[in-house]
This record gives C-alpha cells, structure tokens and sequence, in this order.
C-alpha cells in the first residue's frame, strides 16, 4: 500500500527512508532507522517487527541479505509481507511476498532498495531508482525527496494519496532528519515544502546539537543565541504592553 526507499549515502554513511501511501501515517509505521547499523522498510500489511527485530540483527553483524532471510522464514505472514534492508556496508536486500497486491515488487541498486505494492505498475520503482542514482551530488534528505516525487510522477500508490515521510540517522543516536506529512491530499510536494523549512530553519542548529562525545558543542554560540533569543521576546513583550 505503499512506495518507499531504503538507502545509504556512500560518502556520509548517513542511514535513511522515505516513503508514500495511502495510508494514514505511513512515515510512523515503514522506517526502521538506526546509526551504524542499517535502514529498513516495512510494508504491505506491515509487520513492524520486522523492522524492529531486523535492526536488531544487524547489530548483531548478520549481512542485509542474510537478515531479511532470517526476519522472512520467522513471519508466517510473509506472503503479505514486504521489506527492503540496507546495512552499514550498503549491501541491500529486498523481499516481496507473493500475495501482496498487484503492483507489487523492487529494484536494488549500489546501497539503496525501492519497493511498492499496490502502484500503477513496475515504473514507479524504476523512476524511483534512476532518480536516486542520478543524484549523486546531492545530500541524502536531498536524494531521498527526489526519490519519492520521481515515484509520485510515475503514478504512485493506484488508490491514490495521504501521507509521506522522511527518516534519516547519521553519526548519533537520534534523528538527522524526521519529517512526516501523516494526512495530506498531496502529501508528497507538502513534505517538500517541510523538507524546505528543515533546511532554512532547522539544519543550522545540528551543529550545536550535542553528541555523544561532547555534549556542548560550540556552547559559547549557544549561550549567545540563547540570549538573542531572550532579548527579542523581550523587546515583543514591551511592544505588546506599550
């Protein structure tokens, strides 16, 4: 019910999933994302721990294909099944059962798998997959985007559209970017419009977001920014009263 990628940037061994439906929330349920260790997509009738329990064996150092094995012979829901898995290699793996509905199926490439059920037909993955290698260039949030409108022109999901979301993990153990459009009549070009706020808005402050090894990084900025901030609610405050 569902288009999606799963995916690693070969510079940045940055970790990511993007994907669209018509389904309520589908960036809640497909993305199973954690830094170093892999990004899965779980669909079609979703089984969400698949994702779960797939991260897990990825940590365990089991290699994308031989994890998707594992996580498929443990469902006995697999023929409803899909799941595309990248690990921190970029070895991919991909499974669509047998009884997912038409259009169903993948395409995997050099560190990335696109998978949908129920689309148009075979293009949209395929657009899907030229627009991730045709972006080389680009950051991952970038190539991901690109990814889903190539598959939104070529048709998409056949019952039509509701929801899109971007989930990438890069060298900490929260998000580079989490952005969801869960219930949108157009919910692809609507997660551009956020993914064009993440970047005036939000991609600024990673920098001094902490990590693991520091947690104040850049802090004398911070506290200058804090204090801007302070004097600018201020001044509206006195603007109000006067």
């Amino acid at each position: 019910m569902t288009f999606s990628i799963a995916a690693r940037c070969p510079r940045t061994g940055a970790l990511g999933v993007a994907t669209s439906s018509k389904a309520l929330s589908a960036g809640g349920l497909v993305p199973y994302v954690k830094s170093g260790v892999g990004a899965i997509a779980s669909q079609s009738f979703v089984n969400p721990y698949l994702g779960i329990d797939g991260l897990d064996l990825l940590a365990q150092g089991l290699p994308a294909e031989r994890a998707a094995e594992r996580l498929i012979e443990g469902d006995p829901g697999r023929e409803l099944r899909q799941l595309g898995i990248v690990d921190k290699e970029g070895r991919v793996a991909a499974y669509t059962g047998e009884r997912c509905i038409d259009w169903a199926g993948h395409v995997s490439g050099g560190g990335y798998v696109c998978l949908g059920n129920i689309l148009v037909g075979e293009e949209v993955v395929k657009r899907m997959a030229t627009a991730f290698e045709h972006s080389t260039e680009e950051e991952l949030p970038e190539r991901l985007m690109r990814v889903l409108e190539a598959g939104q022109e070529a048709g998409g999901d056949r019952r039509g559209r509701q929801s899109a979301g971007i989930h990438i993990m890069h060298t900490e153990a929260y998000p580079l970017v989490d952005l969801r459009v869960d219930d949108h009549p157009d919910p692809v070009p609507e997660l551009r419009r956020v993914l064009g706020v993440w970047n005036t808005e939000e991609s600024a402050w990673l920098r001094l977001m902490p990590t693991r090894e520091d947690f104040i990084p850049h802090w004398q900025e911070v506290l200058r920014l804090r204090d801007h901030v302070d004097e600018e609610l201020m001044e509206t405050q006195t603007v109000k009263e006067s």
